[in-house]
């Protein structure tokens, strides 16, 4: 027999290993996994090595197999189909310019999201704000459950990735997603459309805002369990998705329904006629965007199925709890935002105050009479300064030591601000130290702006004062059907509440006969049955708790 040589061997031990590299599967068999007669199951060593985890609800598991091992399952007579297991993550879209982000006050005050007036939940709340026996789980990355916005309606979840009742959001989007739909009416912060509501998480993402059909598969069967357990009304929100079916999906949120479960998702983000899934199963409510105008968000899919609109674009809500370093300018009270950074050094504050243009921040610059009308000094007003010929340390030492109570400092193109630095640092090759000095200076409040933004500004002098702030915010501004969503889902908690004994199919019945029809008359793919109605859909469900007679529904 001839000797292999070391090349053909290496070879042979690659392809050996690629051949048996595994994927994860999800495994539908004909009778509960527990009871299947499949090693892969049974067996507790093969289990382990398998990564095996068993659904209790829907039969099947979901494992990692080799292609040979799921070849061998697909012939055996306890297996119904294997597929591989698909993505699915959140439905969020960054928020575009002029930013319109949270006042600096909402630690100490409240404001009402704009989407609560436009589908007019405030004149529900006479009647209700969602107490009861009405449950909204909430599948996603999880909940701040810390919030003091939302710590009063958190009930409890599951972190389906963990294993363990510790769902605490490591992303942002559930928390962000929770407030929109229940955020307490409590003078602070932001209030969400049902204030009352009990709600629940169940973490199936990552701190990436990633996750699998088999974590929803899992994330689904634990909300049923709930219920089951402990009765009541439940509603399942879901503001994730993605292209891809899942047979297995489907059929646990089947039995979702089957128990009387409202399931409620975001119809994605492609601007398609497609939905995402799951939106796009039969029996769950989908549910697109639109803005402030009742026109849908250039993001927002559709089609055919897609079941009602709701307020998807710049929807400000909570955030987990000092997450979020935001670094702004505000024009007037209730003005644009103009979003900057942070120059490290500065401290972190607010300074109000009126500003003047100061050149590019040079000794002279600073000094009076300025050549600009009302311009005369920068004594106890905000330096607003270009980029170029000083460094900012420099920069800001001048204006300080002409009296500036804090400095913008904008760009002098379109390259990036980020990373900009008061400190100096000394180097002695590799080893670089901080400027003792710099470290030790009293620097003023201090950000960055974008050249188109600094210009916008410049042109504003003089006419209202301005808000300069950096600060870490506990709320925040996103679009996307994942926001439109916890609207339908809060308002569906409202209609239970009022209609404890109607069923999953009556809310949602409700909820889809009173929407304002949108775009061309009647259903449409682009709005469904149009823009959500939570005080005409009240009326509808529950008639005698707003008139003596039985309200219609409104087109």
């Amino acid at each position: 027999m001839k000797r292999l040589s070391a090349v053909v061997i290496l070879l042979l031990l690659t392809f050996g290993t690629l051949s048996a590299q595994a994927g994860r599967y999800l495994v539908a068999t004909r009778r509960p996994a527990r009871e299947a007669r499949l090693a892969v199951v049974r067996d507790a060593q093969e289990s382990i090595d398998h990564g095996v985890r068993q659904f209790a609800v829907v039969e099947g598991f979901a494992a990692d197999l080799t292609d040979d091992e799921v070849a061998e399952l697909r012939k055996s007579p306890e297996v119904r189909y294997v597929s591989p297991v698909v993505e699915r993550h959140i439905l969020e879209v960054a928020p575009a310019p002029p930013f319109r982000s949270a006042p600096n006050s909402l630690a100490t005050s409240q404001t009402v999201p704009y989407g609560i007036d436009m589908i007019h939940a405030r004149q529900v709340w006479p009647a209700t704000k969602g107490r009861g026996t009405v449950n909204v789980a909430i599948i996603d990355t999880g909940i701040d459950y810390h919030h003091p916005d939302l710590a009063d309606n958190y009930q409890g979840g599951w972190n389906v990735i963990a294993k363990n009742a510790d769902p605490f959001d490591d992303n942002h989007h559930g928390t962000h997603v929770a407030g929109i739909l229940a955020a307490e009416d409590n003078n602070i912060g932001v209030v969400g459309v049902a204030p009352e509501a009990k709600i629940w998480a169940v973490k199936v993402l990552s701190n990436q805002g990633t996750g699998l059909d088999e974590d929803v598969v899992a994330g689904i069967e634990w909300v049923i369990q709930q219920k089951q357990a402990i009765g009541g009304n439940w509603i399942i929100s879901m503001s994730i998705g993605s292209p891809t079916g899942s047979d297995l999906e489907q059929e646990v949120i089947q039995r979702a329904v089957d128990a009387g479960i409202l399931v409620i998702a975001a119809a994605g983000n492609a601007a398609i006629e497609a939905l995402d899934y799951p939106a796009a199963y039969p029996g769950v409510l989908s549910v697109g965007a639109v803005d402030a105008k009742s026109t849908i968000a250039p993001f927002s899919s559709y089609g055919q199925t897609l079941g009602i609109a709701a307020p998807g674009v710049d929807i400000l809500s909570t955030y987990p709890v000092n997450s979020v370093s935001t670094a702004d300018v505000q024009v007037g009270p209730g003005g644009d935002i103009f979003r900057g950074a942070a120059i490290t050094g500065t401290p972190r504050t607010d300074v109000t105050g009126d500003f003047i243009f100061c050149g590019t921040g040079r000794v002279i610059d600073f000094q009076s009479p300025r050549r600009e009308p009302g311009s005369f000094s920068v004594a106890g007003k905000i330096a607003l300064i270009k980029r170029g010929d000083l460094t900012f340390n420099q920069k800001v030492r001048n204006a300080k030591a002409a009296g500036a109570s804090a400095v913008i400092i904008y760009n002098k193109d379109s390259s990036e601000i980020n990373g900009w630095t008061l400190i100096q640092r000394d180097c002695q090759g590799a080893i670089c130290v901080d400027d003792p000095g710099d470290v030790a200076f009293d620097w003023p409040l201090t950000i960055a702006l974008s050249n188109a933004d600094g210009e916008a500004l410049r042109v504003r002098a003089g006419q209202k004062p301005i808000i300069e702030s950096f600060r870490f915010d506990s709320y925040g501004i996103l679009s996307g059907t994942s926001m439109s969503t916890p609207h339908v889902s809060g308002t569906a908690a409202l209609l239970w509440a009022l209609a404890p004994d109607a069923t999953a199919l009556q809310i949602q019945n409700a909820i889809l006969s009173t929407a304002q029809d949108l775009g061309a008359s009647g259903y449409d793919k682009f709005y469904g049955y149009g823009l959500l109605n939570a005080y005409a859909a009240a009326r509808y469900i529950a008639p005698a708790r707003f008139s003596s007679s039985v309200a219609q529904p409104v087109r």
